[in-house]
């Protein structure tokens, strides 16, 4: 079974005092630089993405190699399905013996194998619906009702 880590339990709201490691890695959160070697979609979605995790206070600076394989993975997948779309997902070979007949595209397996690798990567990251479900986000207490209806009322407009 797999361990969750104490900061996902507390997000829960499913902390127990008796259940946490004392000794858990703490890292802090730092959005990292971007690799020089992604492709240039990697790089985009290194950007995008590191300022969202940033944002759900979620990316550590233990978190750089995983997301680094998380971008990489997602442009060899767009990079793909480019592919794919202009030509198509098939392609017309002559065999030796001089038939013909049609075959998958190597860039099928190639965005088939990216997809299960940046969609693995998007559950750790708590990026995918279900995987996100499971953490309860703190609410801004500004946004209540209670307090909107309190500032509404106390506001001398």
């Amino acid at each position: 079974m797999k361990r969750i880590p104490t900061e996902i339990k507390r997000q829960r709201g499913t902390l127990r005092n008796d259940r946490t490691n004392p000794s858990e890695p703490q890292s802090p959160l730092k959005i990292p630089p971007v690799p020089t070697w992604l492709s240039e979609e990697g790089q985009k979605s290194f950007i995008e993405l590191s300022i969202l995790l940033h944002d759900m206070s979620v990316l550590t600076q233990a978190d750089e190699l995983s997301l680094t394989l998380l971008c990489d993975a997602y442009g060899d997948y767009k990079q793909a399905k480019e592919v794919i779309n202009k030509l198509g997902p098939t392609q017309d070979v002559t065999s030796r013996e001089g038939h013909n007949k049609s075959i998958q595209r190597p860039e099928v397996l190639i965005a088939n194998q990216a997809f299960t690798r940046v969609f693995q990567l998007l559950k750790e990251f708590g990026l995918t619906p279900s995987s996100r479900a499971k953490v309860n986000a703190i609410e801004n207490q500004a946004n209540t009702p209670d307090i909107k209806i309190e500032n509404f009322f106390n506001s001398d407009e």
